[in-house]
């Protein structure tokens, strides 16, 4: 986790002294990247993977625990878009199936939620479903992982 702030603030000074040495042309992309960087948002999107980092337990090499956080860093704030409260949303499955892709379980120790949603699948035309929901249960079964 700390490693990552750090890589920000090298990242911010390394443009800064690109900047100062003339090196690399046109200036106002750096400039336009440093405000990006240091951005509210940025900033933001760097403190709900931090938290997640803290908080999730992902064995495995950094790398996969980076790219895991990375991945729930995104479904957290797909999530904070929309609905924040359980629902039922009935599907019919067809031979394509429902139409969306998920990430996390068992193995991955997390909860499981929608990653993707397929253009013009079944979930696609009902419009209940979107990418960052966690799925609480499927055909009545509860606590489903």
């Amino acid at each position: 986790m700390y490693r990552e702030i750090l890589d920000m603030v090298q990242v911010v000074e390394l443009l800064e002294r690109l900047q100062r040495s003339g090196e690399v042309p046109p200036p106002q992309k750096l400039q336009a990247l440093q405000r990006v960087l240091q951005s509210k948002f940025c900033c933001a999107i760097r403190e709900v993977y931090e938290q997640l980092y803290d908080t999730l337990d992902i064995s495995g090499s950094p790398e996969i625990q980076a790219h895991a956080t990375a991945k729930a860093t995104v479904v957290a704030f797909a999530a904070s878009e929309g609905h924040a409260h359980p629902r039922v949303v009935e599907l019919t499955k067809t031979d394509e199936g429902l139409g969306f892709n998920i990430m996390g379980g068992k193995e991955q120790n997390s909860p499981i939620y929608i990653s993707r949603i397929i253009p013009g699948s079944v979930a696609d035309h009902h419009g209940g479903l979107k990418r960052g929901d966690q799925l609480l249960s499927v055909n009545g079964v509860v606590g489903i992982e």
